[in-house]
């Protein structure tokens, strides 16, 4: 096989691994806006006590629409006195919409036979999402009877995301592939 030949498969090559990796790059930015949730400010980690002495804890992640002016929680995970819950919107069992009568805003979500109420001091869902929102009350209610537990304190703050550096490394190794494949290209026809 003649150099000529060699050569030009080397090039051929070298341009398929330069498409492949931009392709590669389009498809992860246009799979980005179903997959990723904490790039938004909406996105809460939560923590506080009971009267009983238990604790709660987990994450939050207010979505609002403003089509049909409501305020759900999605991909929300916690427990409280260890019993698990769970929250994605309207498509959940549990319905989890956000709750604004005069001034005080609240949730409920259920586990099996416990019911639970978070509340907090009202803001504009439609508007800027506080970076703390400190609970002002709530309970745990089982259902089927006995005692419940109130909540007397608990605050949740926002979750910093790591997208935007992590956007960074992934631009930076694709244009080192670029790159390295460039040399390798000039390398082999000097050859």
């Amino acid at each position: 096989m003649s150099k000529q030949i060699v050569t030009t498969l080397q090039n051929r090559a070298a341009v398929l691994a330069r498409v492949f990796a931009l392709v590669l790059l389009a498809s992860a930015f246009a799979m980005l806006p179903s997959v990723v949730h904490a790039d938004s400010n909406n996105a809460y980690q939560i923590s506080g006590t009971t009267l009983s002495g238990g604790t709660f804890s987990g994450t939050l992640d207010f979505s609002y629409n403003s089509s049909t002016k409501q305020t759900l929680l999605i991909n929300s995970n916690f427990t409280i006195d260890g019993t698990a819950y769970s929250c994605n919107g309207l498509t959940d069992a549990n319905q989890c919409i956000v709750f604004d009568p005069y001034g005080i805003e609240y949730f409920g979500v259920m586990s099996g036979t416990t019911l639970i109420e978070l509340e907090w001091n009202g803001f504009n869902l439609a508007g800027a999402f506080p970076s703390t929102i400190n609970f002002i009350g709530g309970y745990v209610e089982p259902l089927g009877g006995g005692p419940w537990d109130y909540v007397t304190s608990g605050t949740a703050k926002v979750v910093t995301t790591p997208e935007p550096s992590a956007f960074l490394l992934l631009g930076a190794g694709l244009l080192g592939l670029f790159a390295l494949s460039r040399r390798r290209l000039n390398f082999d026809s000097i050859a």
